[in-house]
């Protein structure tokens, strides 16, 4: 293959080449008054025909096409690049503009990292996210940039309460996702499983959250409790995800250890644990009342296999019923579950049910309905029923603050007791 200079040079030549005789002499008037047919170059038209005839010449005329294309096309793609940057810098770049510029690699690659760090949109961010992660999937990027690129876009979000009261004795549930948001599964760039993770929990006062976890591909996720009792003084105390990633089926192999993110709570001793109960009345108990039931259950995943809860150690439910909740109610529930079947004294514990996130509204159209399945059942005596066969059962939702202080979003429980309809179920023997 000829490189441009060699190429050069061969043209260079070509054109100081002495012309070839153009054979007609200088004979006659007519050719020495007839205007030169060249135009005064020294080669003829018919000369010019044998120049090109010539496979030497054909060689060198297609090698400069070639050459004159290539580097038009080359100019025009610089053109486009400069022109893409130059979006790029402006003071508010749209997000078609942010996710082309991947598309003249490595050129716009300093305004996308800025844009990443410091764009005043949070859509404009995830775009230049975007963008680095179409890049980094053309292997655009060296192995330093790849970690610097998952160090920015790293984020993590915690679910829990910034403050709980003193007198609280459940355990606290939390939970934390994070990950690299911007990473698309199915997308033009990298994808979130080309991502493996391993986290560690510091400071939740139990030794086997302080150990990494196995590595895991995908966004992460992790769910712990803590225990106010392992908490004596009212704090703040501080959590903190320790967190760890390496690539998977890429060029370039490497982990990065990422920086701590912490997570502060307090216990606070002026605070009721039914501080979260709202006060009852008429209006949003009747709404409350139209709002949960139980309805029929249904079979599992293959229509004929019949589900089963077990009630004792002899006997089950088949196809148990499930609690039913129109939403929006007017304020969260946060209520224990038990229920109580005809002709046996008592109510049995069958789980909880939390609604949180709820307005003020209680006589607004039901938009949505939400289904909570019944169970475990505990408590329940191996002679409370004597034989197989057709029931009829009820629930009973009792509010349980300590529920509600669990879940973040839950803001106000509606204090009073609900009793669904009663419902028929079958008994069956194991």
């Amino acid at each position: 293959m000829i490189d441009r200079r060699t190429f050069g040079h061969r043209l260079l030549a070509a054109a100081s080449a002495p012309a070839p005789p153009s054979g007609a002499g200088r004979r006659g008037g007519a050719a020495n008054g007839a205007a030169r047919e060249d135009g005064g170059t020294g080669r003829s038209a018919r000369g010019w025909t044998a120049y090109l005839a010539d496979p030497r010449s054909a060689v060198l005329f297609f090698l400069a096409s070639a050459a004159a294309i290539g580097g038009g096309r080359k100019l025009l793609q610089e053109a486009r690049a400069r022109r893409a940057v130059a979006a790029l810098g402006g003071p508010d770049p749209t997000i078609e503009e942010v996710e082309a510029a991947a598309g003249h690699g490595r050129a716009g690659l300093i305004d996308l990292f800025r844009l990443l760090g410091t764009a005043a949109k949070p859509e404009t961010r995830a775009a230049a996210g975007r963008a680095l992660a179409r890049i980094w999937s053309e292997d655009e990027l060296i192995a330093e940039e790849e970690k610097a690129l998952v160090r920015r876009g790293y984020a993590v979000d915690w679910r829990a309460r910034r403050r709980y009261p003193r007198g609280l004795r459940a355990s606290i549930p939390i939970g934390v996702e994070y990950g690299v948001p911007f990473l698309v599964e199915g997308g033009p760039g990298v994808a979130p499983t080309n991502l493996e993770w391993s986290h560690r929990i510091l400071g939740g006062e139990r030794a086997r959250l302080e150990e990494f976890t196995p590595w895991h591909a995908g966004p992460g996720s992790a769910r712990f409790a803590v225990d106010p009792g392992d908490f004596p003084s009212d704090g703040p105390h501080r959590l903190a995800l320790h967190a760890r990633a390496r690539t998977v089926g890429l060029t370039g192999a490497w982990e990065v250890d990422l920086p701590h993110m912490p997570f502060s709570f307090e216990f606070d001793p002026n605070l009721a644990v039914g501080a979260l109960l709202t006060l009852p009345d008429d209006a949003r108990g009747a709404a409350f009342a139209r709002a949960v039931r139980l309805e029929p259950g249904s079979p599992g995943a293959d229509a004929d296999a019949p589900r089963h809860l077990d009630l004792n150690a002899d006997l089950v439910l088949r196809d148990p019923p499930a609690l039913a909740v129109d939403a929006p109610l007017p304020c969260d529930l946060a209520h224990a579950i038990a229920i109580e079947i005809e002709g046996v004294p008592g109510r049995f514990p069958a789980g909880s049910v939390v609604v949180a996130g709820q307005g003020s509204g209680g006589t607004e159209a039901v938009t949505s309905t939400r289904r909570f399945p019944l169970g475990p059942i505990a408590g329940m005596p191996a002679d409370a029923i004597d034989r197989p066969g057709e029931r009829r059962i009820r629930a009973v939702l009792s509010a349980d603050p300590d529920l509600g202080w669990a879940d973040p979003d839950v803001r106000s429980i509606w204090p009073g007791t609900l009793t669904t309809d009663w419902a028929t179920v079958r008994v069956i023997r194991r």
